[in-house]
């Protein structure tokens, strides 16, 4: 995948029975929005998007509770089961503007009824009340938290950064006593502060905390037609 093809995919399940009941829901609730053919609108920005709207699908339940651990068994992730339809929010990725701009498009969604947000470009689910904080305080960079996801086995390494047009990271599990926290506080510095980085240079949590070395690595391969594919590369952190 090349980074001109690079998408952001987003879906919302909800309890819209058919399509003039979405949009007359975008319409009334969403604060701004309009559907139309297969693209939502905000009337004021003009910023469209595309919207695949689909029927109930028997996997959603499972597939909110695998991507979103952090709150199953909730009354949230209970009202997914009952879901009549389901929408797909599409927009192209790679940069922190789209990122933040396709983020409050599935906000007008739950407005308009929407169950949660699952991230499909990176395998990360929402209940509403904690999407909509992080639209809130996008300009504190709270989106890190709704596209970055961490993987842990022998080496712990990030999944989401190329959402905004970043390179994830990975670490050897054993060389941090808390790999998926190191990495979250690295790759929140490259979204927070768009640092020059280069081969060579080193990186800690701060001034009492281990060093690492920050090494050019290859990027995560998910397969041909994964979203999960990061075209902008990977950073390896190395303790010194």
């Amino acid at each position: 995948m090349s980074e001109k093809e690079m998408e952001i995919v987003l879906c919302i399940p909800g309890p819209w029975a058919d399509r003039s009941e979405l949009v007359q829901s975008i319409v009334k609730d969403s604060g701004g929005y309009i559907f139309s053919g297969m693209v939502l609108m905000n009337l004021e920005t003009k910023q469209s998007y595309e919207l695949d709207f689909c029927g109930v699908d028997e996997r959603m339940l499972s597939a909110f509770e695998a991507s979103g651990p952090h709150w199953k068994n909730t009354a949230e992730m209970e009202l997914i089961s009952s879901h009549k339809s389901v929408c797909y929010l599409i927009a192209k990725g790679g940069s922190i503007e789209s990122a933040h701009s396709i983020m409050n498009a599935a906000n007008a969604l739950l407005d308009a009824g929407g169950y949660g947000v699952k991230v499909e470009s990176s395998g990360l689910s929402h209940p509403p009340k904690d999407w909509k904080e992080q639209c809130k305080y996008n300009y504190l960079f709270k989106s890190h938290s709704s596209y970055v996801v961490y993987i842990t086995s022998e080496s712990t390494y990030s999944c989401g950064m190329h959402n905004f047009g970043l390179p994830d990271a990975i670490v050897n599990s054993s060389e941090s006593e808390n790999p998926s926290e190191l990495l979250r506080v690295f790759t929140h510095y490259l979204l927070s502060e768009s640092p020059v980085i280069k081969e060579g240079q080193t990186f800690s949590v701060d001034s009492d905390s281990p060093a690492y070395r920050i090494k050019a690595h290859p990027p995560i391969y998910y397969g041909e037609s994964s979203l999960f594919n990061n075209p902008f590369g990977m950073w390896k952190l190395q303790a010194c």
